[in-house]
């Protein structure tokens, strides 16, 4: 339970910290998202050109926040997973298409901005995020193999040492036999003083 919790707190902030960073600069006073997803894999490269909304690196972030979202709704590791590796996988991608066009990737006026290390972070948290989840889905698997199985929506508890636990008991055996009463002592109610029932008598 903590560690589903934990998880979905993780995909909110990772979720929120990518598409945040999305929008602030990456590189010079150019924004994530007016990089277009299609110069991250032509020989051109990253050009001057600015990607419309829905073209840039913001439609990948936008993504992988809406599966981080499901991450949550289904409490999927996997999911989360997912929206890791797709945040992470682009935006290392862009980093080195930058470089291939900067020959430099340094902080500064004219360099690196706080947006990628922004999406970066929200991707790391969405990895932690899914191995949180993960650690959460054994721990269910594990009790649930441990669980005693119900009876009735009774769960049968299990007998301490010196504890009684009365019959009767289903072992396939005979019951055990009943004890031999001496002359003169009482016999059970319907008996008479010889033994025999009253009936007999």
């Amino acid at each position: 339970m903590i560690r589903n919790v934990f998880g979905a707190v993780l995909a909110v902030l990772g979720a929120a910290a990518v598409l945040l960073g999305v929008f602030q600069d990456w590189y010079g006073s150019r924004t994530g998202r007016s990089f277009r997803i299609t110069q991250l894999f032509t020989d051109v490269g990253i050009t001057g050109d600015k990607a419309a909304l829905f073209n840039g690196l913001f439609l990948v972030m936008l993504v992988a926040a809406v599966i981080a979202a499901l991450a949550l709704v289904f409490r999927s590791g996997w999911l989360a997973l997912l929206a890791a590796v797709l945040v992470l996988g682009f935006t290392i991608l862009w980093m080195v298409r930058q470089y291939q066009v900067a020959d430099s990737l340094t902080f500064g006026e004219g360099g690196l901005g706080w947006g990628w290390a922004s999406t970066m972070i929200g991707g790391v948290l969405l990895l932690l995020s899914a191995a949180a989840m993960f650690g959460a889905g054994r721990e269910a698997a594990e009790h649930g193999r441990h669980a005693r199985p119900r009876r009735g929506g009774y769960v049968e508890p299990e007998p301490g040492h010196g504890e009684v636990v009365e019959g009767p008991w289903d072992t396939g055996e005979a019951p055990p036999p009943r004890p031999r009463r001496h002359p003169g002592e009482p016999g059970e109610p319907g008996e008479g003083e010889d033994g025999r029932g009253r009936d007999a008598a």
